[in-house]
This record gives C-alpha cells, sequence and structure tokens, in this order.
C-alpha cells in the first residue's frame, strides 16, 4: 500500500493542484508563461512569516553574468554572519528567489545565518553545467567579499531544495574536485540526483494526477541536460558520484514524493563513504512540503530540525 499524505498537508495539496488547474495545457505554453503561471501558483506560500533586518538584492561576478542573489538576515548578530546559501527547486526550470523567499526567511530567523539566495540560470535557455558555475560564482564572492558584507567565509553552508538540492551537493563535489575544504554543512531537501524513475517510490508517487509526476521530472531533466541520452557527468547527476570528503549534511526525505528512494539511497552512501549524515524521513510528506510551514506542522517541525541543526554545525 503505498505511503498516505498528512492531513495536515491535504489543504496545500490540494490548493496547489486546483491553482495548476487554472493553467491546462501548462507544458504546451511559452516558457515565459509557464514561470509566471509557476509564481503565481506559488505566491500564496511565500506570504506571512518573520520579518528581516536586511533584504537585500545584489549581484555576484558570474562567469557570463552577474548573479542574481538575496541577502537576508534577521537580526545584528554582533559580529560576523555564518551564512546559507540557499539554491531553490523548479526542476532547473522555473521558479525564483520570489518563490522561496519565506523559506529563506524562515531559516535566516531560526539559524541565526544571512541567508544568500541564488537566482541561477534556468533552463532549457541556458543548460549544465551554467546554473553550477554561477553557484560556484557565488562561493567564491562569500569567500573573497563576505566580510565587508557583515559574513563570516569561514562559516558558509549550502543547500537547497529539489533542484536545487542537486546543485548545492554538486558544488560541493566540484569543491572537493578542486582540492578546497569542505564547507561547513550541507543541507538537502527532496533532492532531484538522477534519472532513474522506476522505483518503489516513483510507482506510487509520481503517476498521473501526483503533486510531482515522473513525467514532469522527465521533462526537466531533458531542459536541463538536453535530450537522452545525459550526459556521463556526475556534476549533472551527483547519484553517479563517488560521495566522499563531504560536509557534515542534513537530509530532508519526504516520504510521499516519488524523489524518496533517491534520497535515501544518497544519504546512505555518503554515511557509507564516512560522512557525517543526518537524514530525516518525515512520514506523509510530500514535495515541496516545507512550503506549508504556515499551516502544516509537519513542514513547521523540518524548518525546525534542519535550522537548529545548521545552529549546530556553525557552531562547531
Amino acid at each position: 500500500m503505498p505511503s498516505t499524505i498528512d492531513p495536515d498537508l491535504l489543504p496545500f495539496v490540494d490548493a496547489l493542484n486546483e491553482a495548476w488547474a487554472e493553467f491546462p495545457n501548462l507544458d504546451r505554453l511559452p516558457l515565459a508563461e509557464q514561470r509566471a503561471a509557476a509564481e503565481q501558483v506559488r505566491r500564496r506560500w511565500t506570504l506571512g512569516g518573520p520579518v528581516m533586518r536586511r533584504r537585500e538584492d545584489l549581484t555576484a561576478p558570474g562567469p557570463g553574468r552577474a548573479v542574481p542573489i538575496r541577502l537576508m538576515s534577521a537580526a545584528d548578530p554582533g559580529g560576523l554572519a555564518p551564512v546559507f546559501v540557499y539554491l531553490h527547486g523548479g526542476g532547473f526550470t522555473t521558479f525564483s528567489l520570489d518563490t522561496h523567499d519565506r523559506i529563506m526567511r524562515e531559516y535566516a530567523a531560526r539559524s541565526g545565518a544571512t541567508v544568500i539566495g541564488v537566482d541561477y540560470a534556468l533552463s532549457p535557455e541556458q543548460r549544465f553545467p551554467t546554473a553550477l558555475h554561477e553557484v560556484m560564482a557565488v562561493l567564491d564572492w562569500v569567500t573573497k567579499t563576505g566580510q565587508a558584507q557583515g559574513i563570516d567565509p569561514t562559516r558558509v553552508a549550502i543547500g537547497g531544495d529539489s533542484a536545487g538540492a542537486n546543485l548545492a551537493l554538486s558544488a560541493c563535489l566540484m569543491r572537493r574536485d578542486e582540492g578546497n575544504a569542505p564547507l561547513s554543512a550541507l543541507l538537502l531537501a527532496y533532492g532531484f540526483f538522477d534519472d532513474d524513475f522506476t522505483g518503489e517510490s516513483h510507482r506510487d508517487h509520481g503517476g498521473p494526477g501526483k503533486l510531482l509526476t515522473s513525467t514532469e521530472l522527465g521533462r526537466y531533466l531533458d531542459n536541463y541536460l538536453g535530450p537522452a541520452p545525459y550526459p556521463d557527468d556526475p556534476l549533472a547527476l551527483p547519484a553517479r558520484a563517488a560521495l566522499h570528503d563531504l560536509p557534515p549534511s542534513f537530509h530532508i526525505v519526504a516520504e510521499c514524493d516519488p524523489l524518496a528512494d533517491s534520497d535515501r539511497r544518497i544519504a546512505e552512501r555518503m554515511a557509507g563513504a564516512g560522512n557525517m549524515v543526518r537524514c530525516k524521513i518525515y512520514r506523509g510528506a510530500t514535495h515541496s512540503f516545507l512550503e506549508a510551514v504556515s499551516i502544516a506542522p509537519i513542514a513547521e517541525r523540518a524548518v525546525a530540525e534542519s535550522a537548529a541543526w545548521l545552529v549546530e554545525r556553525f557552531s562547531r
């Protein structure tokens, strides 16, 4: 029997499904219209939440353009603040700093860190590895100019949800392979790490009518990597990577998510490679459930537990 969705999340799931239903044949619309629809559908879930002492849109020098970033902090740390670089989800194709503003503010308020959201280049206009190189450029900017922004370049965490988790893990792999020391922490929420859509979680939670379908995931990978067969590059699909010498990691696994099996495997492999791993499976949670923090105790618990873990990592 497939796992059942947490009752407190059902209003969130129903509201998203109803909102998406206003855009029939979404995948046939021009990309600009698809992205505008995604912003509209998610707007309700960005409202409310912590008020920031600082919320500033800046840019960091990138490989082909100035990369838009958003700095957010909830309180004066009385010194240099730790940093949490956050990468939004959206299948490498949609969503933005605005769709994930509430999540980033929650982490800023709860962790005491300055959160830096990255508005990385979207696909298919800019395919792999452009977004990853932009994330690396932002990390380089933090190292070189962080103190001028009141942030501590020696206490840097990175994380994200879904496609953002892919980019966060790949950035850590790329830093490792370049000979850099690991970052302070790595937070991975319902990550999109591979192209295997055949497992039990896809069968139970990725079919037609689900919040996120396996068909959508395949379309997103086609956008990001070009049509299959995909490049055999572990930085594109980090489930193919060797996973040693990585930062301590916190894994938010949503039980009712087509990506759940892959997320559990990644956590198990990272632990088996000698990394410090904390993996939490949230029973009854769906993909994107952190966005329901305003109404669902399970989302509140996941944000609180992962933020407390960040505080613990920054203190070390």
